[in-house]
């Protein structure tokens, strides 16, 4: 980034931190003069511009770097002359209401912005470490409300697949994701595509890790602190007579058998885990070593959701695929003709004509624009439940899927690429998480 005093300021106001309007208006003039303003503000800006939802600043002696993270992705930015950057820093703690002379402690403070006429939440974080001070700037994003399996990109035919188990009048559904790629997401849209209007559904939770609820599911909270469990309320819901009992966790055995034997009362139980894949989860929730074989006679179907980044539409680089590459993918040839990658934007590129490139005005260079799923639904064969009692570790699962004929995540992840909606390399670095 270039010197702060040479800096314009881009067209971004900003509402300080205070308690009350004129304390706000006071901090703002005082800071508006300031040499760091132009460069904080351009640094909120580009975060906002880029849709970065965190931006990260490591000041060492020398320096400043400085990552965006963009789409579950980081990226690096251009870095920053440290005399630039300890005013700019100044200039963003005292807007955000916290000790700018304090570079050692954690400190936590918020401002809000407004860029192109939309409004923003920001909070800074700072904390002082070995070889300098770490600050984190959390910018709140307008997102598309996601709330259906089709708004997050599950193919009609795995929806109809899963719709069956999900009508069900007994069994367990069990609904697996990664922390932060699709976790509460493929939870809320499995429980969505219920039918939460013609039965009862109850969804049991820890009262300090709720979610957002789900139009027609009744929220039934627990207390850990209190030295209750998942199963503490469920003798008073069971005088309601419920049709559907899902459990947001299924963390102990304890708990993973009690919901086996729900299950055998006609009642359907979906929970959830994490797991990067269905075998995977299945895997998981037999760690903690529950009745095995009560659990592979109920468990009906496993859903699991990774989060992709999409393509952009405006600047990716069509190729034609080699026969060897469309054979280790599993595509016949002739089938796909051509395939997309993302464009590597660097400052400083030119054309065949020696002018230089300018970077795409949709992704700003990223190469990729928001997030969609990737999914499976594996529907429990006999071969899979004989595999979990046997041979319960993930590989022998996961074979055991195949051989029933179930198409993996890393299938349905190869037909996203065959249709040009992410690049071969996306889903390598997701998998490969």
């Amino acid at each position: 980034m270039s010197k702060s005093k040479h800096q314009e300021t881009p067209p971004i106001t900003f509402v300080a931190a205070g308690n009350t309007d004129k304390d706000r208006e006071a901090t703002l003039e005082l800071l508006l003069p300031s040499p760091g303003f132009p460069a904080a503000a351009q640094l909120v800006a580009d975060a906002i511009q880029k849709r970065a939802d965190i931006a990260v600043l490591d000041f060492t002696p020398q320096s400043i770097s400085v990552r965006f993270q963009i789409d579950n992705v980081w990226h690096t930015m251009p870095s920053m002359e440290r005399e630039d950057g300890d005013y700019m820093l100044a200039t963003l703690k005292r807007m955000a209401g916290t000790d700018y002379r304090n570079r050692r402690a954690r400190q936590e403070g918020a401002f809000r912005a407004e860029y192109m006429r939309v409004k923003h939440s920001c909070k800074l974080v700072s904390q002082g470490v070995r070889n300098g001070e770490r600050v984190a700037l959390y910018v709140e994003l307008p997102k598309d409300k996601i709330e259906t399996l089709t708004d997050m990109g599950m193919p009609k035919s795995l929806q109809e697949k899963l719709a069956g188990v999900l009508a069900s009048d007994d069994g367990v559904v069990l609904c697996c994701g990664v922390p932060n790629e699709g976790y509460t997401s493929i939870w809320r849209g499995m429980l969505n595509a219920c039918d939460c209007f013609q039965r009862d559904y109850y969804v049991v939770e820890e009262k300090s890790r709720t979610e957002p609820e789900v139009i027609n599911v009744s929220p039934i909270l627990y207390d850990e602190q209190a030295g209750e469990t998942a199963f503490t309320p469920i003798p008073k819901l069971l005088l309601r007579e419920p049709n559907v009992i899902a459990f947001a966790e299924a963390d102990k055995a304890s708990t993973v058998n009690q919901m086996v034997d729900l299950s055998e009362n006609n009642i359907f139980v979906p929970t959830r885990i994490h797991g990067k894949h269905a075998s995977d989860g299945v895997a998981r929730l037999m760690v903690s070593k529950p009745n095995v074989e009560k659990l592979a006679k109920q468990l009906r179907a496993v859903l699991c959701m990774r989060t992709i980044r999409r393509l952009c539409e405006d600047c990716r680089q069509p190729f034609t695929p080699h026969p060897t590459l469309l054979a280790k993918l599993g595509l016949p040839v002739g089938r796909v003709r051509q395939m997309y990658k993302a464009f590597e934007y660097e400052p400083g590129m030119v054309d065949e004509n020696e002018k230089e490139i300018e970077p795409c005005p949709s992704c700003h260079g990223i190469g990729y624009r928001g997030l969609t799923g990737i999914f499976e639904v594996l529907l429990v064969s006999d071969l899979y439940r004989q595999a979990m009692v046997q041979t319960p570790h993930v590989d022998q699962l996961a074979a055991a899927a195949r051989a029933s004929g179930h198409i993996s995540i890393r299938e349905t992840g190869v037909v996203a690429v065959a249709q040009g909606i992410t690049s071969l390399e996306e889903l390598q670095r997701v998998l490969k998480k």
